[in-house]
């Protein structure tokens, strides 16, 4: 059984915007407009990309940003977070710019011409990744100011950081086709992955393998779900089978969700959380 994610828009374009999430993948790219004194998520979009073939991500991108009518706008902060799965981590104590792209291609494969991209996770951790050098460019001319950071760095941080994952052993961030996962304990990251899928045997697969190999009981391990995936989903129901906590992902307590009506607040976690991550 193939997966569904829930690709609605939510609130409306408004002239209070002075702040832009963006999360890009390479099947589609999310937008969240928000009023930033506020906290005030006002518009959430998604741009389906299906054709890779023809057109590249940059491409899509400023297709996206012309379609929404975002360049049109000057924004105070531009936040985007990025999907790849050319990434590594590397502890501090040991990290040297040198040798990111050596590390880089040993952990992940060869990478071209790509840009070599490092995020600070927390003083221990670095997360170094590649990025397509045409995409960089095209983010700097179209936000020049933009804070660029890769979703497993966003979702580290939360799950560090945030107070409404404190008590969370893991979280799972489920996509349509690939799920992002950290797993922690005592406040130290154990895990910090991503995995394709294709079905949601897959994803029950990834969770129940993770809870073996890193001795977490099914029945006392906290698992926080987040993603555009429905509460009453097969999958939920599938993982509340094999583990007792199962529990979807409530936002930052300071946003206003006023303008978001009928959305879950475990929908578009990374984007409308991001705020919270610098």
């Amino acid at each position: 059984m193939s997966l569904e994610t829930n690709h609605n828009s939510f609130g409306q374009l408004s002239e209070l915007a002075d702040g832009l999430t963006i999360e890009l993948s390479d099947n589609q790219i999310k937008f969240c407009e928000f009023q930033l004194n506020e906290n005030n998520p006002l518009y959430i979009c998604h741009y389906p990309i299906e054709n890779t073939l023809q057109y590249s991500l940059s491409d899509h991108l400023i297709n996206a940003v012309k379609h929404f009518q975002f360049s049109k706008k000057t924004y105070k902060h531009v936040y985007i977070n990025y999907y790849t799965s050319q990434f590594t981590l590397c502890p501090s104590a040991f990290y040297k710019m040198e040798n990111n792209r050596a590390l880089l291609e040993f952990n992940s494969g060869a990478i071209g011409n790509n840009l070599i991209l490092t995020d600070d996770i927390n003083t221990d951790i670095k997360l170094i990744y590649a990025i397509d050098e045409q995409l960089k460019s095209t983010l700097d001319q179209l936000f020049p100011n933009h804070l660029l950071k890769h979703t497993l760095t966003v979702l580290s941080k939360m799950m560090l950081s945030s107070e409404e994952l404190v008590k969370d052993h893991i979280v799972l961030s489920i996509h349509s086709n690939y799920i992002e996962v950290v797993v922690k304990q005592e406040q130290k990251l154990l895990l910090v992955n991503q995995y394709s899928i294709k079905t949601q045997e897959d994803v029950l697969y990834y969770v129940l393998f993770i809870l073996e190999q890193y001795h977490l009981n099914p029945l006392t391990t906290n698992i926080k779900i987040i993603g555009n995936i429905d509460s009453s989903s097969s999958l939920i129901n599938s993982l509340k089978k094999y583990i007792k906590n199962i529990n979807l992902g409530m936002g930052h307590k300071t946003i206003n969700w006023s303008n978001l009506k009928g959305m879950p607040q475990h929908f578009n976690y990374t984007l409308l959380n991001r705020l919270f991550c610098e």
